[in-house]
């Protein structure tokens, strides 16, 4: 990333108080990259130019500047989280300049304060400000990266040619039995594949989800796909409830291992009576990969709880 930055969210506080921040901005060819690419801050693409901004007054030495690559999925599915800027990347769109999650503001520019423009110090004194009153702000650990992984994988092949995600990468990836269901290595074959198992898949959830290379392997759940239940879906959550309180059957035993897997320990009802947990939890819950496939408390409930009890 270099010095500049894009797409900002010009409605946020940090470039409106306590100061009204103006970036000079120059018009940019949109990159080759770009081109079918879309992220968080440009849910509809990039057009055939883009405005840029300066944050810093010259390029960092050796061309180099920290940068968070949101587009594969690593923590953006938090609730919460605020994308804010994307910084200037030779990567794909999506490479983070400014962000927050819960207490903790992300400032990707790493030249001196004194060294910055005008309108980026006006935006670091407004981020002072804001997080003033986020010091009690609730977040989730991240434990692994989302299965988005995998579509970008498809969408480097389609903006550069590259094949190695596919062909290489995505297999690795996947825990041996789901592995022997991925035998078309072709960008076709990877896209029908994802297309019939991606809402399925899985990782986080013990040591069988890591190897020494890949810090997340996922696996089919198959009990899952048996129901027709996508994972991270309030209906199939509902409907796991209902078939959990049904008769004996296959299909409830599916039901019940599905709320164990994905129901985190933390919420989960010590008395198994799903029904009566989900009419007291359903406000209160949200399903969040990047943490390890759970239904969980939204961190944000938390912070409005315990604003009350203060």
């Amino acid at each position: 990333m270099d010095h500049q930055g894009h797409g900002l969210a010009l409605t946020h506080p940090i470039f409106r108080t306590p100061n009204e921040v103006v970036f000079p901005t120059v018009p940019t060819p949109r990159q080759k990259n770009h081109v079918g690419a879309t992220s968080v801050l440009y849910p509809e693409g990039v057009g055939e130019t883009f405005a840029l901004v300066a944050f810093e007054k010259d390029a960092p030495k050796n061309d180099w500047n920290p940068t968070l690559v949101n587009h594969e999925g690593f923590f953006t599915d938090v609730p919460g989280f605020e994308n804010l800027a994307e910084g200037h990347s030779a990567k794909n769109l999506g490479s983070l300049s400014l962000a927050r999650q819960g207490k903790w503001f992300y400032w990707g520019y790493s030249i001196d304060p004194e060294r910055t423009t005008a309108p980026a110090q006006a935006t670091f004194v407004n981020v002072l400000h804001y997080m003033r009153d986020k010091r009690g702000a609730r977040t989730v650990e991240f434990v692994n990266v989302t299965r988005q992984i995998f579509q970008t994988y498809l969408d480097l092949n389609k903006e550069s040619g590259y094949l190695r995600g596919i062909e290489e990468h995505m297999p690795a990836q996947l825990v041996p039995k789901t592995r022997d269901t991925y035998t078309d290595h072709t960008p076709a074959g990877a896209a029908a594949w994802l297309a019939k198992y991606g809402p399925f898949l899985f990782s986080g959830k013990g040591p069988q989800h890591k190897t020494e290379r890949y810090q997340q392997m996922y696996e089919i759940d198959a009990d899952a796909m048996a129901l027709a239940t996508p994972n991270h879906l309030r209906a199939s959550l509902e409907r796991w409830i209902a078939v959990a309180g049904g008769p004996e059957s296959e299909a409830r035993e599916q039901a019940r291992r599905c709320l164990h897997r994905y129901v985190h320990a933390e919420v989960a009802p010590a008395d198994g009576d799903w029904a009566a947990w989900y009419q007291k939890q359903k406000d209160r819950i949200v399903f969040i990969e990047s943490t390890g496939f759970w239904w969980q408390v939204d961190p944000r409930v938390l912070e409005r709880e315990a604003a009350t009890v203060r």
